[in-house]
Protein backbone atom coordinates (compact mmCIF):
# COMPACT_ATOMS: atom_id res chain seq x y z
CA UNK A 1 0.00 0.00 0.00
CA UNK A 2 0.60 3.87 -0.48
CA UNK A 3 2.35 5.84 2.49
CA UNK A 4 1.55 8.98 3.53
CA UNK A 5 5.20 10.51 4.49
CA UNK A 6 3.95 14.23 5.39
CA UNK A 7 1.32 16.48 4.89
CA UNK A 8 1.83 20.96 4.93
CA UNK A 9 -0.27 23.78 4.92
CA UNK A 10 -0.26 27.15 2.82
CA UNK A 11 -2.13 29.68 5.21
CA UNK A 12 -2.45 33.20 3.32
CA UNK A 13 -1.16 36.04 3.93
CA UNK A 14 -4.56 37.94 4.70
CA UNK A 15 -6.59 36.77 7.29
CA UNK A 16 -10.71 38.14 7.92
CA UNK A 17 -13.22 37.71 10.31
CA UNK A 18 -16.56 36.83 9.26
CA UNK A 19 -18.22 40.18 10.94
CA UNK A 20 -15.50 41.90 8.78
CA UNK A 21 -16.66 40.29 5.60
CA UNK A 22 -19.96 40.82 5.75
CA UNK A 23 -20.02 44.49 6.04
CA UNK A 24 -18.32 44.45 2.77
CA UNK A 25 -20.66 42.48 1.05
CA UNK A 26 -23.32 44.42 2.33
CA UNK A 27 -21.19 47.81 1.07
CA UNK A 28 -20.97 46.25 -2.34
CA UNK A 29 -24.74 44.88 -2.49
CA UNK A 30 -25.93 48.55 -1.66
CA UNK A 31 -23.31 49.80 -4.68
CA UNK A 32 -24.97 47.22 -6.70
CA UNK A 33 -28.37 47.72 -6.26
CA UNK A 34 -28.95 44.48 -5.14
CA UNK A 35 -31.87 44.53 -2.65
CA UNK A 36 -33.46 41.03 -2.48
CA UNK A 37 -29.91 39.84 -2.28
CA UNK A 38 -29.09 42.14 0.64
CA UNK A 39 -31.77 39.95 2.98
CA UNK A 40 -29.41 37.01 2.51
CA UNK A 41 -26.82 38.33 4.96
CA UNK A 42 -28.28 36.53 7.75
CA UNK A 43 -26.60 33.50 6.33
CA UNK A 44 -23.19 34.68 7.56
CA UNK A 45 -24.14 34.32 10.76
CA UNK A 46 -25.44 30.55 10.42
CA UNK A 47 -22.69 29.47 8.09
CA UNK A 48 -20.23 27.71 10.37
CA UNK A 49 -17.29 30.20 9.64
CA UNK A 50 -15.91 32.30 11.73
CA UNK A 51 -12.53 33.51 9.76
CA UNK A 52 -10.87 32.95 6.67
CA UNK A 53 -8.07 33.38 4.55
CA UNK A 54 -7.41 35.49 1.17
CA UNK A 55 -4.30 35.59 -0.87
CA UNK A 56 -5.07 39.70 -1.73
CA UNK A 57 -6.18 41.98 0.41
CA UNK A 58 -10.45 41.98 0.41
CA UNK A 59 -10.13 45.76 -1.13
CA UNK A 60 -8.86 44.02 -4.34
CA UNK A 61 -11.16 41.11 -4.28
CA UNK A 62 -14.30 44.07 -3.79
CA UNK A 63 -12.19 46.08 -6.99
CA UNK A 64 -13.80 46.25 -10.46
CA UNK A 65 -11.26 43.83 -12.54
CA UNK A 66 -11.35 41.59 -15.63
CA UNK A 67 -10.50 37.47 -15.72
CA UNK A 68 -7.14 38.78 -17.44
CA UNK A 69 -6.06 40.68 -14.37
CA UNK A 70 -7.87 37.75 -11.65
CA UNK A 71 -5.67 34.85 -13.35
CA UNK A 72 -2.76 37.04 -13.80
CA UNK A 73 -2.64 37.39 -9.87
CA UNK A 74 -3.72 33.82 -9.88
CA UNK A 75 -0.83 32.65 -11.59
CA UNK A 76 1.49 35.07 -10.67
CA UNK A 77 0.54 33.77 -6.23
CA UNK A 78 0.61 30.19 -7.32
CA UNK A 79 3.41 29.81 -8.76
CA UNK A 80 5.30 31.01 -5.29
CA UNK A 81 3.21 29.52 -3.04
CA UNK A 82 3.34 26.17 -4.55
CA UNK A 83 7.21 26.33 -4.51
CA UNK A 84 7.34 27.05 -0.34
CA UNK A 85 4.81 24.34 0.33
CA UNK A 86 6.33 21.63 -2.15
CA UNK A 87 10.02 22.54 -0.62
CA UNK A 88 8.33 22.61 3.17
CA UNK A 89 6.66 19.31 2.53
CA UNK A 90 9.60 17.81 1.38
CA UNK A 91 11.64 18.45 4.18
CA UNK A 92 9.75 17.34 6.15
CA UNK A 93 9.02 14.42 4.44
CA UNK A 94 12.73 13.84 4.49
CA UNK A 95 13.17 13.68 0.74
CA UNK A 96 14.94 15.32 -2.45
CA UNK A 97 13.53 16.95 -5.60
CA UNK A 98 15.21 14.41 -7.59
CA UNK A 99 13.01 11.76 -4.94
CA UNK A 100 9.90 12.90 -6.62
CA UNK A 101 8.71 11.06 -10.04
CA UNK A 102 4.96 12.13 -9.97
CA UNK A 103 3.42 15.18 -9.19
CA UNK A 104 -0.17 15.76 -9.18
CA UNK A 105 -1.69 19.63 -8.90
CA UNK A 106 -5.22 20.64 -8.32
CA UNK A 107 -7.30 23.95 -8.32
CA UNK A 108 -10.21 24.90 -10.01
CA UNK A 109 -9.95 28.49 -9.20
CA UNK A 110 -7.48 29.59 -11.77
CA UNK A 111 -6.06 28.66 -15.15
CA UNK A 112 -2.38 28.32 -15.79
CA UNK A 113 -0.66 26.49 -18.83
CA UNK A 114 1.70 24.80 -18.02
CA UNK A 115 0.24 23.98 -14.34
CA UNK A 116 2.07 24.80 -11.23
CA UNK A 117 3.29 21.38 -11.15
CA UNK A 118 5.83 22.51 -14.08
CA UNK A 119 7.03 25.49 -11.90
CA UNK A 120 7.60 23.58 -9.02
CA UNK A 121 9.95 21.08 -10.77
CA UNK A 122 11.78 23.75 -12.56
CA UNK A 123 12.17 25.69 -9.26
CA UNK A 124 13.29 22.63 -7.35
CA UNK A 125 14.89 21.23 -9.79
CA UNK A 126 12.82 18.10 -10.07
CA UNK A 127 13.40 15.51 -13.20
CA UNK A 128 13.89 14.68 -15.57
CA UNK A 129 11.97 11.58 -15.51
CA UNK A 130 9.06 13.53 -14.08
CA UNK A 131 5.44 12.63 -14.35
CA UNK A 132 2.92 15.50 -14.07
CA UNK A 133 -0.74 15.15 -14.01
CA UNK A 134 -2.94 18.67 -13.26
CA UNK A 135 -6.72 17.87 -12.04
CA UNK A 136 -8.75 21.00 -12.89
CA UNK A 137 -12.26 20.02 -13.00
CA UNK A 138 -12.80 18.50 -9.92
CA UNK A 139 -13.80 21.03 -7.56
CA UNK A 140 -13.88 20.33 -4.61
CA UNK A 141 -13.19 16.41 -4.88
CA UNK A 142 -10.34 17.25 -6.04
CA UNK A 143 -7.90 16.68 -2.69
CA UNK A 144 -9.20 13.05 -3.04
CA UNK A 145 -9.05 12.72 -6.90
CA UNK A 146 -5.33 13.64 -5.78
CA UNK A 147 -4.31 11.17 -3.54
CA UNK A 148 -6.26 8.78 -5.29
CA UNK A 149 -4.25 9.10 -8.82
CA UNK A 150 -1.18 9.28 -6.94
CA UNK A 151 -2.00 5.79 -5.17
CA UNK A 152 -2.33 4.50 -8.52
CA UNK A 153 0.84 5.73 -9.87
CA UNK A 154 2.90 3.59 -6.89
CA UNK A 155 1.00 0.80 -6.76
CA UNK A 156 2.30 0.56 -10.08
CA UNK A 157 5.39 2.01 -9.67
CA UNK A 158 5.89 1.11 -5.57
CA UNK A 159 10.00 2.12 -5.59
CA UNK A 160 9.15 5.83 -6.10
CA UNK A 161 7.44 8.49 -4.81
CA UNK A 162 4.77 11.32 -5.37
CA UNK A 163 3.58 14.84 -4.42
CA UNK A 164 0.77 16.74 -4.40
CA UNK A 165 0.09 20.04 -4.80
CA UNK A 166 -3.69 21.78 -4.04
CA UNK A 167 -4.17 25.50 -4.09
CA UNK A 168 -7.57 27.36 -4.36
CA UNK A 169 -7.70 31.08 -4.16
CA UNK A 170 -11.53 31.66 -4.28
CA UNK A 171 -11.22 34.86 -3.23
CA UNK A 172 -9.70 35.75 -7.09
CA UNK A 173 -12.87 34.20 -8.63
CA UNK A 174 -15.57 36.56 -7.30
CA UNK A 175 -17.78 37.93 -9.21
CA UNK A 176 -18.76 42.12 -8.64
CA UNK A 177 -21.19 42.07 -11.64
CA UNK A 178 -23.11 39.09 -9.90
CA UNK A 179 -25.78 39.41 -7.31
CA UNK A 180 -27.48 36.51 -7.29
CA UNK A 181 -28.25 34.34 -4.15
CA UNK A 182 -25.86 31.67 -5.47
CA UNK A 183 -22.78 34.15 -5.02
CA UNK A 184 -24.05 35.81 -2.18
CA UNK A 185 -24.15 32.55 -0.50
CA UNK A 186 -21.40 31.18 -1.61
CA UNK A 187 -19.29 34.76 -0.81
CA UNK A 188 -19.88 33.32 2.96
CA UNK A 189 -18.11 30.18 2.97
CA UNK A 190 -15.55 30.09 0.27
CA UNK A 191 -11.25 30.93 1.80
CA UNK A 192 -8.54 30.54 0.08
CA UNK A 193 -5.38 27.94 0.90
CA UNK A 194 -3.15 25.36 -0.04
CA UNK A 195 -1.95 21.80 1.14
CA UNK A 196 0.77 19.53 -0.10
CA UNK A 197 0.90 15.73 0.43
CA UNK A 198 4.12 13.62 0.14
CA UNK A 199 3.62 10.02 -0.65
CA UNK A 200 5.65 6.54 -1.46
CA UNK A 201 5.15 3.60 -3.00
CA UNK A 202 5.19 0.05 -0.63
CA UNK A 203 8.98 -0.94 -1.37
CA UNK A 204 10.81 2.34 -1.18
CA UNK A 205 13.19 2.73 1.74
CA UNK A 206 10.71 5.35 3.58
CA UNK A 207 7.70 3.70 3.37
CA UNK A 208 9.19 1.07 5.55
CA UNK A 209 9.94 3.59 8.23
CA UNK A 210 7.73 6.40 9.84
CA UNK A 211 4.80 7.57 8.45
CA UNK A 212 1.32 9.21 8.93
CA UNK A 213 -1.11 6.46 7.76
CA UNK A 214 -1.51 4.15 4.50
CA UNK A 215 -3.70 4.33 1.42
CA UNK A 216 -5.71 0.99 1.65
CA UNK A 217 -8.28 1.84 -1.12
CA UNK A 218 -10.20 4.24 -3.12
CA UNK A 219 -13.14 4.84 -5.26
CA UNK A 220 -14.80 7.38 -7.27
CA UNK A 221 -18.74 7.39 -8.09
CA UNK A 222 -20.82 9.16 -10.62
CA UNK A 223 -23.99 10.29 -10.42
CA UNK A 224 -25.57 10.19 -14.17
CA UNK A 225 -27.99 13.43 -14.52
CA UNK A 226 -26.69 15.50 -12.29
CA UNK A 227 -24.27 18.04 -14.01
CA UNK A 228 -26.67 20.79 -13.22
CA UNK A 229 -25.55 20.24 -9.18
CA UNK A 230 -22.28 22.57 -9.01
CA UNK A 231 -19.28 23.87 -11.04
CA UNK A 232 -18.29 27.14 -12.53
CA UNK A 233 -19.73 28.90 -15.57
CA UNK A 234 -16.84 30.69 -17.72
CA UNK A 235 -17.96 34.12 -18.25
CA UNK A 236 -15.96 37.38 -19.75
CA UNK A 237 -15.47 38.72 -16.80
CA UNK A 238 -13.82 35.68 -14.79
CA UNK A 239 -15.68 32.23 -13.39
CA UNK A 240 -19.12 32.28 -12.25
CA UNK A 241 -19.56 29.92 -9.63
CA UNK A 242 -22.90 27.33 -10.22
CA UNK A 243 -24.59 25.83 -6.65
CA UNK A 244 -28.36 24.21 -7.47
CA UNK A 245 -30.76 24.31 -4.83
CA UNK A 246 -31.05 20.91 -5.11
CA UNK A 247 -27.32 20.24 -4.32
CA UNK A 248 -28.23 19.51 -0.35
CA UNK A 249 -31.49 17.02 -0.71
CA UNK A 250 -29.74 15.36 -3.39
CA UNK A 251 -26.68 14.57 -1.11
CA UNK A 252 -29.24 13.89 1.81
CA UNK A 253 -30.98 10.87 -0.47
CA UNK A 254 -27.53 9.40 -1.90
CA UNK A 255 -24.67 9.63 0.84
CA UNK A 256 -25.86 6.81 3.35
CA UNK A 257 -25.66 4.48 0.01
CA UNK A 258 -22.69 5.25 -1.58
CA UNK A 259 -19.99 5.52 1.91
CA UNK A 260 -22.33 1.91 2.33
CA UNK A 261 -21.17 1.00 -1.19
CA UNK A 262 -17.60 1.45 -0.59
CA UNK A 263 -17.14 0.44 2.97
CA UNK A 264 -19.12 -3.29 2.39
CA UNK A 265 -17.40 -4.75 -0.32
CA UNK A 266 -14.39 -4.32 2.20
CA UNK A 267 -16.03 -6.21 4.81
CA UNK A 268 -16.36 -3.13 6.76
CA UNK A 269 -18.90 -1.29 8.44
CA UNK A 270 -19.01 2.40 9.34
CA UNK A 271 -18.53 1.53 13.37
CA UNK A 272 -15.08 0.55 11.46
CA UNK A 273 -14.12 4.06 11.00
CA UNK A 274 -12.87 5.80 13.67
CA UNK A 275 -11.65 8.76 12.06
CA UNK A 276 -13.98 10.69 9.76
CA UNK A 277 -12.36 13.09 6.86
CA UNK A 278 -15.06 14.56 5.18
CA UNK A 279 -15.35 17.68 3.24
CA UNK A 280 -17.18 20.46 4.29
CA UNK A 281 -18.90 21.90 1.74
CA UNK A 282 -20.96 24.16 3.96
CA UNK A 283 -22.93 24.23 7.38
CA UNK A 284 -25.85 22.52 5.76
CA UNK A 285 -24.08 19.44 4.29
CA UNK A 286 -22.45 18.81 7.21
CA UNK A 287 -25.84 18.48 9.05
CA UNK A 288 -26.89 15.98 6.14
CA UNK A 289 -24.00 13.89 6.84
CA UNK A 290 -24.52 14.00 10.30
CA UNK A 291 -27.96 12.76 10.18
CA UNK A 292 -27.69 10.62 7.14
CA UNK A 293 -24.35 8.95 8.12
CA UNK A 294 -24.91 9.06 12.04
CA UNK A 295 -22.28 11.07 12.90
CA UNK A 296 -21.72 12.80 16.00
CA UNK A 297 -20.54 15.90 17.01
CA UNK A 298 -16.96 14.21 17.98
CA UNK A 299 -16.81 12.41 14.48
CA UNK A 300 -17.67 16.13 13.03
CA UNK A 301 -15.27 17.96 15.09
CA UNK A 302 -12.18 18.42 12.78
CA UNK A 303 -14.33 18.93 9.78
CA UNK A 304 -16.56 22.01 11.82
CA UNK A 305 -13.40 23.27 13.20
CA UNK A 306 -11.50 23.38 9.51
CA UNK A 307 -14.95 25.25 8.21
CA UNK A 308 -14.74 27.69 11.43
CA UNK A 309 -10.96 28.82 10.20
CA UNK A 310 -10.65 28.55 7.26
CA UNK A 311 -13.86 28.48 5.16
CA UNK A 312 -14.45 25.90 2.47
CA UNK A 313 -11.50 25.90 0.40
CA UNK A 314 -12.48 23.11 -2.52
CA UNK A 315 -9.90 20.74 -3.38
CA UNK A 316 -7.57 21.52 -0.48
CA UNK A 317 -10.56 21.32 2.91
CA UNK A 318 -10.57 17.66 3.01
CA UNK A 319 -6.44 18.10 3.08
CA UNK A 320 -6.52 20.40 6.08
CA UNK A 321 -9.28 17.95 7.73
CA UNK A 322 -6.81 15.38 7.38
CA UNK A 323 -4.24 17.44 8.61
CA UNK A 324 -6.31 18.78 11.90
CA UNK A 325 -6.78 15.12 12.65
CA UNK A 326 -3.19 14.44 12.88
CA UNK A 327 -2.51 17.10 14.68
CA UNK A 328 -5.33 17.17 17.20
CA UNK A 329 -6.31 13.32 18.05
CA UNK A 330 -2.86 11.58 16.68
CA UNK A 331 -4.85 8.29 15.66
CA UNK A 332 -3.47 4.46 17.66
CA UNK A 333 -1.72 2.59 15.00
CA UNK A 334 -4.15 0.74 13.00
CA UNK A 335 -7.32 2.57 13.09
CA UNK A 336 -8.83 3.85 10.21
CA UNK A 337 -9.93 6.91 8.61
CA UNK A 338 -12.50 7.73 5.52
CA UNK A 339 -11.88 10.70 3.40
CA UNK A 340 -14.64 11.88 1.19
CA UNK A 341 -15.40 14.58 -0.63
CA UNK A 342 -18.52 15.57 -3.37
CA UNK A 343 -17.50 17.42 -6.16
CA UNK A 344 -18.82 18.27 -10.16
CA UNK A 345 -20.22 15.90 -12.17
CA UNK A 346 -21.92 15.21 -10.18
CA UNK A 347 -19.66 12.69 -8.06
CA UNK A 348 -18.38 11.38 -4.71
CA UNK A 349 -14.96 10.82 -4.26
CA UNK A 350 -13.86 8.32 -1.12
CA UNK A 351 -10.66 7.47 0.32
CA UNK A 352 -10.11 4.66 3.06
CA UNK A 353 -6.46 5.28 5.33
CA UNK A 354 -5.03 2.96 7.50
CA UNK A 355 -3.20 5.02 10.35
CA UNK A 356 0.52 4.43 11.34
Amino acid sequence: MTTLLAIERYLPPYRYDQDEVTGWVRAWLEEKGGASAARLLSVYQTAGVKRRASVVPIEEVFAPRDFERQNDRYIEIARVAGVDLARRALERAELRPADIHLVVSVSCTGLMIPAVDAYVADALGMGPRLARLPITESGCAGGVVALARAGDFLDAHPDRCALVISLEFASLTFQRWDCSATNVVSTAIFGDGGAAVVLAGRDHPRARGAGLARLAAAESVFFAGTTHLMGFRLRNPGLQIVLDRELAPFVRREVAAAVKSFLEPRGLRRDDVTQWILHPGGRRIIEVMSERLGLSAEDLAPTEAVLAEHGNMSSVTVLFVLDEILRTRRPRPGERGMLGAFGPGFGAEFALLEFL
